[in-house]
């Protein structure tokens, strides 16, 4: 007879594979449906009708991935008095990139880079460096909140965005910015680059992290290594 860890241990594996099966059952959900509305389109269906095609179509797909989840609902039953928070913590994760993909479904990014700094002159520095490199300013925010706000109507290629602001910090805007688009492209910067703050920003999901005074060259290098050659 198996022991009780055994066993628990091959539930564990179990999830796992569910979860990866969950997370290709979503992206195979979403890109399918982006295909069809784009083919129907295409062939001079109007936009919402081509839409709505397209989400019948990939209804039985849609199906699969509830499934999946309820099954994966019963399996961590059986753990969550042993493991809560990381079955949990998966579990959101998978939770907000499907919502993440719903948010941003078709959309399309704007081109340029998104100034977020609360100081004005500060946002002139970058703005200036930006122009001198003839590189797209796609807007700009003064503060978390505003940023956050900003990026959602925008969606731009890049942001780059100030730690310490009002209403709302800069990792905090960064996570939910994160939150919203997985694939946001964000580099951090702050006049305090303690390696605490740069480890904070990475874990957040930023791709770099500038310390303050700037150094144009510096700025150029890490936004033509996220974005290329402009």
């Amino acid at each position: 007879m198996k022991t009780f860890a055994v066993q628990i241990e091959e539930i564990r594996e179990a999830i796992s594979i569910r979860l990866e099966n969950y997370r290709e059952a979503v992206d195979k959900f979403f890109s399918e449906r982006t295909r069809l509305r784009e083919k129907y389109f295409s062939e001079g269906f109007r936009a919402d009708i081509a839409k709505q095609k397209a989400e019948e179509e990939t209804e039985k797909i849609k199906h699969k991935v509830e499934a999946i989840g309820k099954e994966l609902d019963k399996m961590v039953l059986v753990l969550r008095n042993i493991d809560p928070d990381k079955i949990k913590e998966e579990q959101n994760a998978i939770a907000r990139k499907f919502k993440a993909n719903e948010n941003i479904e078709g959309r399309k990014r704007t081109k340029g880079v998104l100034i977020v700094e609360d100081a004005a002159l500060m946002r002139e520095v970058i703005r200036n460096i930006l122009i001198n490199n003839k590189i797209i300013i796609a807007g700009e925010a003064e503060n978390g909140k505003i940023a956050v706000e900003k990026y959602k109507e925008l969606m731009p290629e890049l942001v780059i965005m100030d730690i310490d602001m009002p209403e709302m910090d800069g990792l905090e805007a960064l996570k939910i910015i994160k939150d919203f688009d997985p694939d946001a492209k964000v580099v951090m910067c702050s006049q305090a680059s303690k390696q605490s703050t740069v480890d904070d920003s990475i874990k957040l999901g930023a791709l770099n992290f500038i310390a303050k005074p700037f150094k144009p060259e510096r700025v150029y290098t890490i936004i033509k290594q996220i974005l290329g050659e402009k």
